[in-house]
């Protein structure tokens, strides 16, 4: 029971990081963001970034095991890995660039 629990909140939470950078990048591609200040929008989703990332991934193990387990509704967990595994990346990617422009620029 606490696994399922445990599942729920990781997927939860995975939803609303994947969310919180989706939208402000959204309004970004349709408005032109031209600014910091417009930049703000996204502020959530960095402060969201270590227990997004941590949930993504615990969601992303849980879709890969129910999709080898071919469950009847296993399909369903097909489009969430995939997207669980972008948004991982993504993280990956933005950490090395942090990593890379806190360094390159002393």
């Amino acid at each position: 029971m606490l696994r399922r629990i445990g599942l729920g909140i990781a997927y939860f939470v995975s939803v609303v990081y994947i969310l919180s950078v989706l939208f402000p990048a959204v309004y970004c591609l349709r408005h032109g963001c031209k600014g910091p200040a417009e930049l703000d929008a996204f502020m959530p989703a960095f402060g969201l970034t270590p227990f997004g990332a941590i949930a993504t991934g615990f969601s992303l193990r849980d879709a890969i095991q129910r999709i080898r387990a071919r469950e009847a509704w296993s399909w369903v967990f097909w489009p969430l890995a995939i997207i669980f595994a972008i948004v991982l990346l993504g993280v990956v990617a933005f950490i090395v660039w942090f990593i890379y422009e806190s360094v390159s620029h002393r």
